[in-house]
């Protein structure tokens, strides 16, 4: 018979699994807490190793739902029971949960402790093996590794200080850790493997040299040891880490190290854990180059001049200016990559965004960017994903690059129909021609075709098309049987006078001194 029920919790919300993990003193009311995942997919593979008795899930997450996990987990562990813990909104859920034989549900915004107690003792009792024993809070010694966690996640503890000194018996602390799903790229195994392996590696340069680690449990992506050794022995650590860092690179795990600052008392851990070291392990996705992160080291951080002017950036990519909007962003970016202390998703956020809006407002021109519109979720995805900030960078260049294929491919097909509209202004330049007449004739967009215009003819329309009829009223002027007034009519003017006022605009003569001096020259 076994004294203790084995709980594991699956939620993809970590303060709702800690915050359960804390409701109870587990131990003491005959529970056993062996772990947690975040999602179902993970929760059988933790499912396969550790063989809980019960397991407390949530029904909504991503990778795979709660629904597919009770179904998936009760075909494959029968015996296992389950309990489903939901919001109201989700009670459909449920329903459909108990087909598949859970044993009870919790409503989340219910949750407290008398009642997950209740809940547990209910289903503890329907299996058979168990022999449930509550015991006093002085019969049960918190294990360390209860002890971190609480600190951890920002809760008191009672230490043990007995206990406490058996598996940290010096007065100097440092907190060492890496992401790990890096080196779980291309890589078929889990991440409690990697850690172990982690492990080992390290204690066969630590444990020599008489340096106490503990393996903490933080984060599944997130591998973290807390060192214990004597306070003469800080330095040593430190290029012992190196060597670490080494020694592991050279077995190609291409992982960057972060060391805190060393502290004196375990009480401190939660502390340093949860600002200062955390954040410094973010630093890592700005240092692609370092296997080794400490405080020290550290280059100074340049200031930032100015923040990102989008509507500067907008507005030159309205006016067709891709290549100076685009420099200004490339440097802009290059900038902010040196900006370590900034929040790693804020910077990818930043690269996401650009994106959006780049797309939005081609969708919103004449070209057609059905297929990058498409593509773009890709490079969220992939930016997302990326490893350092040289990685997330190409991912943008990369992107920009086939924007400007893209306005390039567009512009050779608009530049063949614009010819086509200036042929038909030329030929037609004598009706009453308007921009918007035009647009709609060759199919543009008005405004389009206005910016168009200023771009490529250095000219608005209105002078473009007043440049043709000038033109062909200087021609005429050369014919001396032709009036003035005939001529305004014939190239395009039902006002005489304003035809004599453009006239002079562009010549700097009038009509008819246009005409003597011509008849002058002749003779």
């Amino acid at each position: 018979m076994n004294d203790l029920c084995k709980v594991l919790i699956v939620d993809d919300e970590y303060l709702v699994r800690q915050g359960i993990k804390h409701l109870l003193n587990w131990e003491a009311e005959g529970f056993q807490m062996v772990g947690e995942a975040n999602n179902g997919k993970e929760a059988l593979e933790r499912v396969a190793v550790l063989r809980p008795h019960i397991v407390i899930t949530d029904i909504v997450m991503p990778v795979m739902d709660g629904e597919e996990f009770t179904r998936t987990l009760k075909a494959t562990y029968p015996e296992i029971e389950i309990i489903v813990l939901s919001s109201f909104s989700e009670f459909e859920y449920v329903k459909s949960t108990f087909q598949s034989g859970i044993a009870d549900y919790i409503l989340k915004p219910t949750l407290e402790t008398e009642g997950l107690l209740n809940v547990l003792r209910a289903t503890a009792n329907k299996i058979p093996s168990l022999n449930l024993k509550t015991r006093s809070a002085e019969e049960v010694s918190p294990s360390v590794d209860h002890i971190i966690d609480k600190l951890l996640s920002g809760y008191e503890a009672k230490v043990d200080s007995v206990i406490i000194r058996e598996t940290f018996p010096y007065d100097r602390f440092y907190l060492l850790g890496c992401y790990t799903k890096y080196a779980l790229r291309n890589k078929d195994k889990e991440s409690s493997q990697i850690k172990s392996e982690l492990s080992m590696e390290v204690g066969k340069f630590l444990s020599p040299e008489g340096i106490c680690y503990h393996l903490m449990d933080t984060d599944p992506d997130t591998f973290v040891l807390l060192l214990n050794f004597a306070p003469s022995k800080s330095e040593q650590v430190v290029e012992l880490v190196r060597m670490i860092s080494t020694s592991l690179f050279s077995l190609q795990l291409e992982l960057c190290w972060v060391i805190s600052e060393p502290f004196q008392g375990l009480e401190q851990v939660g502390g340093i854990y949860r600002e200062p070291f955390l954040k410094r392990m973010d630093y890592s996705f700005y240092f692609p180059d370092r296997r080794i992160i400490i405080g020290r080291e550290l280059p100074q951080m340049p200031k930032m001049s100015e923040k990102f002017n989008l509507n500067h950036f907008t507005d030159e990519l309205k006016r067709k200016r891709t290549d100076v909007a685009f420099q200004y962003l490339q440097e802009y970016v290059e900038g902010l990559a040196t900006q370590y202390e900034n929040d790693v998703f804020e910077f990818r956020s930043f690269l996401s965004n650009i994106i959006f809006v780049i797309t939005t407002l081609l969708s919103s021109s004449e070209v057609d960017s059905t297929i990058l519109d498409e593509e773009k979720y890709v490079y969220f995805k992939k930016i997302d994903e990326a490893k350092h900030v040289d990685e997330a960078i190409a991912l943008l260049h990369s992107f920009l690059n086939d924007v400007r294929q893209l306005i390039a491919s567009s512009d050779n097909k608009d530049s063949h129909k614009v010819q086509q509209l200036l042929d038909y202004m030329h030929e037609h330049y004598a009706e009453q021609l308007s921009l918007a007449e035009l647009a709609k004739h060759f199919h543009f967009n008005t405004t389009y075709l206005s910016s168009y215009f200023s771009t490529h003819a250095k000219e608005g329309f209105s002078e473009y098309l007043n440049k043709i009829r000038i033109k062909k009223a200087a021609e005429l002027l050369n014919h001396d049987n032709i009036t003035i007034s005939e001529i305004s009519g014939r190239v395009g003017y039902s006002d005489h006078s304003y035809f004599c006022k453009v006239f002079k605009k562009f010549t700097g003569h009038s009509p008819s001194t246009y005409r003597k001096k011509y008849m002058k020259q002749e003779k």
